[in-house]
This record gives C-alpha cells, sequence and structure tokens, in this order.
C-alpha cells in the first residue's frame, strides 16, 4: 500500500467497496455517538447529546447531516462537472468521517468528560479550572488533530478525484461552500 493509496483511496478502491466501508463506519458512528454522549450535526462537528434524547435522535441528526453533506456537494460538483456521479460524492462524505468515527469511543470515556464538564463549569473564572483537567483535554485535542486532519484531506481527494476539479478558484469555492455547509448544518440541526 502506497501513500497515495492512503490519503486517496477514492483513485485506488472501487466504489461499491468504498460504499460498504463508508456504510459500515457510518453505523458503527452512530453506536459510537451514542456511547460517548455526541451527535454529528454537521460533517466534521459533535455536539453533545441532550439528556432525553435516545438513540433514534443519534440516527435521526447523524443521517440528516451527513444526507444535507451529500446534497449540497451533489449539487456543487455538478456546478463543476456535470458527469460527477452521486455515489462518487456519498463516498467522499461516508469515508471523510471514517477517521473521525475511529476516536469517538475515547471521547466518551468517563474521565474526559468529567474534566471537559470542569472546565465547562469553571468558564468566567480561569482560577477555577483545574490543571489535571485542562491538561486531559489538551492531550485528547492533540490526539486527535491528526484524524481531522486526515479526515479533511480524505474529503478534498475524494471530491477532487470525483469532480476533476483542478482550478485554483473551484478549490476555494469548494472550501468556501463545505465551511458554509457545516455552518448551516449546526445550526439546522
Amino acid at each position: 500500500m502506497t501513500w497515495k493509496t492512503i490519503f486517496n483511496p477514492f483513485g485506488r478502491f472501487d466504489e461499491k467497496n468504498l460504499l460498504f466501508a463508508g456504510i459500515l463506519f457510518f453505523v458503527l458512528n452512530i453506536f459510537g455517538c451514542y456511547y460517548a454522549g455526541n451527535v454529528n450535526d454537521s460533517i466534521f462537528h459533535l455536539s453533545l447529546l441532550k439528556e432525553n434524547q435516545t438513540i433514534w435522535d443519534v440516527v435521526r441528526i447523524n443521517s440528516l447531516s451527513t444526507i444535507f453533506a451529500i446534497l449540497v456537494l451533489f449539487i456543487l460538483a455538478l456546478f463543476f462537472n456535470n458527469k460527477t456521479r452521486i455515489i462518487d460524492i456519498i463516498n467522499t462524505v461516508l469515508v471523510s468521517a471514517i477517521p473521525l468515527i475511529i476516536i469517538m469511543p475515547v471521547s466518551g470515556m468517563s474521565f474526559l468528560k468529567n474534566a471537559t464538564q470542569s472546565i465547562t463549569k469553571s468558564v468566567g473564572n480561569p482560577n477555577q479550572i483545574e490543571t489535571i483537567n485542562l491538561i486531559l483535554v489538551t492531550a485528547f485535542a492533540l490526539a486527535t488533530l491528526p484524524f481531522m486532519i486526515y479526515s479533511f484531506v480524505l474529503y478534498y481527494n475524494g471530491f477532487q478525484t470525483a469532480t476533476n476539479i483542478k482550478k485554483w478558484q473551484h478549490i476555494v469555492l469548494f472550501a468556501v461552500v463545505s465551511l458554509i455547509l457545516v455552518i448551516v448544518s449546526q445550526t439546522i440541526l
């Protein structure tokens, strides 16, 4: 396996295999989110699950945010290349989420949740933040950074492979639309 395969599996593997892997990890993500007490209200964003929400709420919110991302990206892809296939955009969204799904169980561990809640409660008074909690949350954030970067790389490479964009203007428009997509999805879900 080469670096090109790792960073751009869309050009190497069959779209049906990628779709199967994406759906499998999407289902695992639902259970991971429920365990961790989170929901994916956007393709690159997690929010805390409210106390009275069930696993069906996780299914609904995760599914809607994924479908919304697929629709927006497919419309953008058709603008760049009218021969873009929907399966390639579905694979882009699903496969790019896999690195983030892998770190989901860690975010649900009680010591990390307690540290996060402790820091949240002490907002406005930095003297009340316990150093160990700050270290735990910071270490988790730093450990997740490579996964987030890898997810963005897969997201861009999947879209680029699906649409064959090369102009810098298209890349900038893709980035702007993606940012707007994340913000709007968080707002409506």
